[in-house]
C-alpha cells in the first residue's frame, strides 16, 4: 500500500510541559480520515547542548496508556533527531510527529482520472505566534 505525503512536525514545549490536549487532538485528526500519525517521538534537550529520546508514557501529567507508545514505527530517523535538537530550545520537550497527508492520494486519484497530474506540493513553513526555521527537506 502506497502511503501519501508525509510530513514531519516539530512542536515545541517547556520541559515536562507537554500535555493530553496536544495528543487528543492529534488523535481527532487522525480519526477524521484525511490524516494519520505514522511516527511519534519525544526529543528533551538540555543546557549542555545533548538531547535524548524519551517515551510519551513516561512524560509527567500524560496517562500511561496513551496508546502513542506503539506508533513509534522508526521511520523518524537518528538524523531527524539531531535535526529536531537544533530546532529547540535548551530545556524543551519536543514532540516530533510525522504525519501522512491521506487526502492527497484521493485526489491524485481524481486528478489522474481527469488526465491530470499534480505537479507539486509546495509546504508554506509557519507557525502562528512564532516565527522559527522549519524543517525544509524535500525528498
Amino acid at each position: 500500500m502506497a502511503m501519501g505525503p508525509l510530513e514531519l512536525m516539530i512542536l515545541s514545549f517547556p520541559a515536562e510541559r507537554l500535555n493530553d490536549g496536544v495528543l487528543a487532538t492529534l488523535n481527532r485528526l487522525s480519526r477524521a480520515g484525511d490524516m494519520r500519525v505514522v511516527d511519534v517521538l519525544v526529543v528533551r534537550t538540555d543546557s549542555a547542548g545533548g538531547s535524548c529520546t524519551v517515551e510519551i508514557c513516561e512524560l509527567p501529567g500524560l496517562p500511561r496508556d496513551t496508546g502513542w507508545a506503539r506508533l513509534a514505527t522508526g521511520l523518524i530517523t537518528e538524523t531527524d533527531l539531531d535535526e529536531v535538537a537544533r530546532l529547540v530550545d535548551d530545556h524543551t520537550d519536543a514532540l516530533a510527529v510525522l504525519l501522512e497527508h491521506r487526502w492527497v492520494n484521493d485526489l491524485a486519484g481524481r486528478v489522474a482520472a481527469a488526465k491530470g497530474t499534480i505537479v507539486a506540493l509546495t509546504h508554506i513553513p509557519g507557525a502562528p505566534g512564532r516565527h522559527r526555521p522549519m524543517l525544509t527537506t524535500t525528498s
